[in-house]
């Protein structure tokens, strides 16, 4: 069985995923100046990254690969930290690169890849305040990290309703961790705009972010039938995995429930924060660390039956092979 090879040595687990990686950015990789560089939504920092990605094309498709291999094995490391999926798995890693990597406009920089640097070490640290006696010192960096992506990737912001999401999960209602919450998110931005504001950039600077504060796009293109067929599978792999986790949430003690349902809010407002605008190619990446998660997760309640287990896998890699390669 295929899947069966996330059961062997670390070794053999790598080899397979930087063989299926590279198999499925091999495109970007041989024709780097046919990827797309993003240039939407506006980003304070990324701005500056984006005329070296069109300068440098090769450079920024071998430079995304290695941020998304290196943010696999971060998330992998997180779930595996905090017991949420077995230590000897590099599932959660797979999946992660898998679905960063299935739309063929993100195989190169785009706002979302720099953001999740930042986003990661924000989950990292909200998943560890569950039973912490003070947790001040993460919630700090949690939100500050929040307003690093933020300066990267525009709808970052929506991680601050999951953090507080997550202090309701938690019980952290006490007024300290609410506070330490919003000085760490506003720290970044007082050396940031006192910088607009000597070099005389601060009212376009902020007239801009009014501007992609307001855009709400909820259009779709449903000529785009690999796409459709694509997403509607992804969308059924993650309704699936959400509610078998969720059903099966009460068998598992306390310290996994707090924390497999922070991990599951984090899609639900992913979900609800794609509506800044639909059509972005990033917004598919709102959701991977939440189903990174819950697809291998999903896949470990299927292990007593096999067959089943495999042929979803196989389903999943033919979805995201045919996203990446068929789309137009």
């Amino acid at each position: 069985m295929l899947i069966d090879i996330f059961k062997k040595s670390y070794i053999h687990q790598t080899l397979f995923i930087v063989l299926v990686a590279s198999a499925l950015w091999a495109k970007s990789f041989i024709f780097p100046e046919g990827v797309a560089v993003a240039t939407e939504p506006y980003s304070l920092l990324y701005s500056y990254i984006e005329g070296f990605a069109k300068m440098y094309p090769v450079v920024s498709v071998v430079v995304a690969f290695l941020l998304v291999f290196a943010q696999g094995i971060y998330f992998n490391h997180i779930l595996v930290s905090n017991y949420l999926i077995h230590k000897t798995t590099l599932f959660p890693m797979f999946v992660y690169i898998m679905l960063m990597s299935m739309a063929p406009q993100n195989q190169t920089f785009t706002p979302l890849l720099f953001s999740n640097i930042f986003l990661l070490i924000a989950l990292h640290n909200i998943i560890n305040c569950y039973n912490q006696e003070h947790s001040y010192e993460k919630v700090f960096n949690a939100s500050f990290c929040i307003a690093l992506a933020f300066l990267f990737y525009f709808p970052s912001i929506y991680m601050l309703v999951f953090v507080i999401a997550s202090f309701v999960v938690y019980k952290l209602y006490y007024w300290r961790e609410w506070l330490v919450m919003l000085l760490g998110f506003v720290a970044p931005f007082f050396s940031l705009f006192a910088y607009y504001y000597v070099v005389d950039k601060f009212d376009t600077v902020m007239r801009r972010l009014s501007d992609e504060a307001m855009r709400v796009s909820l259009n779709y293109d449903f000529s785009n039938t690999v796409g459709l067929i694509c997403g509607s599978a992804t969308a059924l792999f993650a309704i699936v995995s959400l509610v078998a986790i969720w059903s099966n949430l009460s068998e598992k003690v306390i310290i996994y429930r707090k924390k497999a349902t922070v991990l599951l809010l984090l899609m639900l407002v992913g979900i609800a924060f794609s509506l800044y605008d639909i059509l972005l190619p990033a917004n598919q990446q709102n959701y991977v660390m939440p189903m990174s998660f819950m697809l291998p997760t999903f896949f470990l309640m299927l292990r007593n039956n096999k067959k089943v287990c495999n042929t979803v896998f196989v389903v999943f890699l033919a979805v995201v092979f045919a996203n990446a390669y068929l789309r137009f």
